[in-house]
């Protein structure tokens, strides 16, 4: 509550996990033991958005045990709301990472099957109770990938926001190893309709127009995604690009389409650390900036600084503070010690 007022929140919906990885990038053949961090696509940007001082919501479902219990922890840590995660079920979804370097990329291996969140079905949630309090709804393809329950549940929430006149904010996301190119383009079209802010890339473009072909300049790549934009009406339509240069280092840039206009960043040169989640932060920065009335130039530059920083974090969640955002030199090229 602020002055007397209700503050509503940004409600996230989807599936968090268990990220498995060896240390030292080494393989799982070779490893001993391995490092134990929570993640996953929603509670990636709703971490990053409550600690830029955002009010969040997450819901969703996890096991009714010590694991659950710790994963609903790691998001009140960060000031996330957990009124609507339910614990049910015995599992947590787990993914194990083997992490890439020089020509060997990194390798991820899921093991979600008949998790909590897989198997709930949409009478499991309080989906009026969820949106009571929300400005804004944000969901991703992985939803609607990971069980034909999550994918029921996720359309429900999102055609009720609509109804509401709650924003809805959507990310493709597609993972090749949850479902196949068909079964996620019969999805994506039933729910774009109800997509205000859309996150993708020319790839899905692509995948819903059952189109291969090759498609080599970002210019090129933006053309696509005007004409997803024009086809659906949306209030704008976000995208990235990454140029792999040498080993570890790559060049990100990123560019917003609304209506008639377009605006394009970068490219900022980054050395990875991790990779992992660096999509999610991206997303993150750009909800911030939208809720937060920024122009879009503004709302790009932080979403960019963000999408930046995180390649340099170790782990899911974005915990560069605001002011880390806001103070990125995307222009930089040397990094001083901050005294």
């Amino acid at each position: 509550m602020k002055d007397g007022v209700i503050m509503k929140s940004i409600m996230l919906f989807g599936e968090m996990l268990l990220r498995l990885t060896p240390s030292n990038h080494q393989l799982f053949i070779q490893a001993s033991q391995l490092n134990m961090v929570y993640g996953g696509s929603e509670a990636n940007i709703a971490v990053a958005l409550s600690n830029w001082g955002e009010k969040t919501s997450y819901a969703t479902c996890v096991p009714n045990n010590n694991i659950g219990l710790a994963a609903i922890m790691q998001l009140r840590q960060f000031g996330v709301n957990t009124d609507y995660v339910i614990q049910q079920g015995h599992k947590m979804g787990l993914y194990f990472v083997e992490e890439g370097h020089s020509i060997r990329p990194t390798e991820v291996t899921y093991d979600r099957q008949n998790s909590a969140f897989v198997d709930a079905v949409p009478s499991d949630y309080q989906l009026e109770e969820m949106l009571e309090q929300a400005k804004w709804l944000h969901v991703s393809g992985i939803s609607l990938g990971v069980s034909k329950q999550a994918r029921e549940t996720t359309l429900a929430l999102v055609k009720l926001a609509r109804q509401k006149g709650i924003k809805v904010s959507f990310d493709f996301n597609y993972r090749a190893k949850l479902w196949s190119i068909e079964e996620a383009r019969e999805a994506f079209i039933e729910i774009l309709p109800y997509v205000n802010v859309c996150f993708g890339s020319y790839m899905d473009v692509l995948t819903l127009r059952q189109e291969k072909r090759t498609v080599k300049s970002f210019d090129e790549k933006i053309e696509l995604l005007k004409e997803l934009q024009k086809e659906y009406n949306f209030d704008q339509i976000f995208t990235t690009e990454r140029e792999i240069l040498d080993d570890n280092v790559q060049n990100l840039s990123c560019a917003v389409i609304a209506g008639t206009e377009h605006h394009k960043l970068g490219p900022v040169r980054v050395n990875v650390l991790d990779r992992i989640g660096t999509g999610d932060s991206f997303v993150a920065g750009a909800l911030f900036g939208l809720a937060n009335n920024y122009s879009l130039q503004e709302t790009l530059d932080f979403a960019l600084s963000s999408f930046a920083l995180k390649h340099t974090i170790v782990g899911d969640f974005q915990v560069a503070s605001k002011e880390a955002v806001q103070g990125f030199d995307l222009n930089g090229e040397k990094v001083i010690i901050k005294r």
